[in-house]
């Protein structure tokens, strides 16, 4: 029996469970309305699919940052963070969680952009709260009003495994963006 095999299917068993648990939030909140600029908090349900994911509709917490406002033709640089309730099974160490999630862009602008780059930026202790932080995109605004950002699916990986997480109903607009005129 080839024993330099058995860690790894240990490690990825655990990355599954990880992945399980961080793919699904802890308490769910009350969608509040989105504001212009600032930071705002949402619980979107989503359901996961892929090793160890969790069964059900599962909340999860997302704070996306705004711009109160660009000039037509200007760029949004956006920001996502994910906390959830749920503990980690697991010592993760500093950067082995990261997430990619679609935002969807409404108002009077309409597209899609992708924020990649969230990840745990310290390390975490199993029995731990898990924060992926550092989520950033940026999107060209061409049409002057108010645009909207909203939450689409994420995908959530831990040491090689991935769940990915679909929006089950509807996803509240998490910030928005006032596009002045040129």
């Amino acid at each position: 029996m080839n024993t330099t095999k058995r860690p790894n299917r240990r490690r990825t068993a655990a990355g599954a469970a990880a992945v399980a648990l961080l793919a699904t939030a802890g308490i769910g909140l009350a969608a509040p309305s989105a504001v212009a600029g600032g930071t705002d908090t949402v619980s979107v349900g989503y359901t996961c699919t892929g090793p160890g994911a969790p069964s059900g509709v599962n909340p999860i917490q997302l704070t996306v940052t705004a711009p109160a406002s660009v000039p037509q033709a200007g760029s949004a640089n956006l920001t996502v963070s994910a906390t959830t309730q749920m503990t980690a099974p697991i010592d993760l160490p500093a950067n082995t969680v990261t997430a990619e999630m679609n935002l969807t862009v409404g108002g009077a602008n309409s597209g899609s952009v992708q924020v990649t780059g969230a990840t745990n930026d310290s390390a975490v202790s199993s029995g731990s709260t898990v924060s992926v932080t550092g989520g950033t995109a940026s999107v060209e605004l061409d049409s002057a009003g108010t645009t909207t950002f909203t939450p689409g699916d994420i995908a959530v990986h831990v040491f090689g495994v991935t769940v990915s997480c679909s929006v089950s109903g509807d996803s509240p607009v998490a910030a928005s963006t006032e596009v002045t005129a040129s």
